[in-house]
């Protein structure tokens, strides 16, 4: 679908794990698989796909509900409390294989995944490596969670860049970094066929909590509240205006909808979705998609609050775009496991960028599943923070100099 942005990732010494082959099946084990209970990426836009497989596709246009309903709510307000990059499972514990059930069937066709069994793994593109990268669950694709998974248990890599699930929640959780999710225009009902979702980087609260992510001991801690005002950089608004009530975003999606209670939207081209929080340990992995779908639950709950539970964050991004990611954080040519990471990169994509299907051409891009929750929100005060820039010497300088500027707005 379309283009958005960021998260933490994790490649590594991983690529042996590339190098495993999945069983051979005869055909005659290929039939219709029975479908999970919806959950984790999986609702009414799934089913049985043309492997003949339960299959978690993604959201598509004709989805959209018929009717228009002119009634609107105030504009609600979310900050993301946490999110799944694929080493842990839903309840925090570390599981090796979370990535299976994280993202969507991207390119609708099953590549040797555990529910689906084949003689010979069906592509979508031309592998670039000897092994075929294989899907998660349910046909999902998601090589950037498969890869997290590992890196997130190698120091060298998911401890010193911050690449795993635990450093990004810990960071989220003590309020260093965030998007705020801006939607309006929403009936407030179980479907409405026109929405707009603007969403808006934050580098932290106003006041992040008195606690450190260093000691290991973050989950004995209170999270970020309801109540807690974020900060929203200036970059990421068409206006110079701070909250409670913010002008549009420039990442946005006036097009978006309901189904089910179910928000669906899809993000520009050129879209880069980093949390640009540098007071955090280790900086946010700035992730750029080629292609994108968002989707996630909507509730209210009695005292009138928001929530989103099962949300989904999936897509494509590029070979070149998760390089010059990967030397935004600083993992560049000094480090020794900088040739392991270009490598995979030349080795391991799964799908095209440009979202077709075409066995005969070589795969251009990685595919990508997160899942992650969200509580209602208060925007703050817009701060400034500077950009990355790729390998710079003493990288950890330059977050915090960041870090000092979001301060500094946050005092004004």
């Amino acid at each position: 679908m379309k283009r958005t942005t960021t998260l933490a990732l994790g490649a590594s010494a991983a690529l042996g794990v590339l190098c495993a082959v999945c069983n051979i099946y005869t055909a005659d084990l290929v039939t219709s698989t029975p479908g999970p209970a919806s959950g984790q990426g999986v609702g009414w836009w799934s089913g049985v796909g043309a492997s003949g497989c339960y299959s978690a596709k993604m959201p598509a246009a004709a989805g959209r509900p018929t009717g228009h309903d002119t009634a609107e709510l105030p504009p609600i307000y979310l900050a993301i409390r946490d999110l799944r990059l694929g080493s842990r499972a839903p309840d925090g514990g570390a599981d090796p294989n979370a990535w299976q059930s994280l993202g969507f069937d991207l390119d609708s066709t099953c590549t040797s995944s555990p529910t689906c069994p084949m003689d010979d793994p069906v592509v979508s593109c031309k592998p670039t490596g000897a092994a075929v990268p294989t899907d998660g669950n349910y046909c999902r694709d998601n090589m950037f969670g498969k890869l997290e998974g590992y890196a997130a248990n190698i120091p060298e890599i998911g401890g010193k860049y911050g690449l795993s699930d635990d450093a990004f929640n810990c960071a989220l959780c003590r309020g260093d970094y965030n998007f705020l999710i801006r939607i309006s225009h929403y009936n407030g009902k179980e479907s409405d066929d026109q929405v707009r979702v603007d969403l808006y980087p934050s580098p932290g609260l106003e006041a992040p909590l008195p606690w450190s992510c260093t000691d290991g001991t973050w989950r004995n801690h209170p999270c970020f509240t309801s109540d807690a005002p974020w900060l929203v950089r200036d970059t990421g608004l068409t206006a110079q205006q701070g909250g409670p009530a913010l002008p549009d975003a420039v990442i946005a999606d006036a097009n978006a909808y309901v189904r089910q209670g179910t928000l669906v939207l899809q993000l520009p081209p050129g879209s880069v979705f980093w949390f640009p929080g540098k007071r955090a340990a280790a900086t946010a992995f700035p992730l750029t998609f080629s292609q994108s779908i968002v989707t996630g639950q909507l509730h209210k709950a009695a005292d009138g609050t928001w929530s989103v539970d099962d949300g989904v964050i999936a897509g494509r991004s590029r070979k070149e775009d998760l390089i010059a990611a990967f030397r935004l954080i600083g993992f560049c040519e000094g480090d020794t496991n900088y040739s392991v990471m270009t490598n995979f990169l030349s080795t391991g994509l799964d799908v095209l960028a440009d979202g077709g299907n075409a066995p005969g051409v070589a795969c251009d891009a990685l595919s990508i599943g997160v899942g992650f929750t969200a509580i209602q929100a208060v925007a703050g005060k817009v701060a400034h923070v500077e950009p990355l820039v790729e390998c710079q010497p003493g990288a950890d300088a330059g977050a915090e100099a960041g870090a000092d500027a979001a301060k500094d707005a946050a005092k004004d």
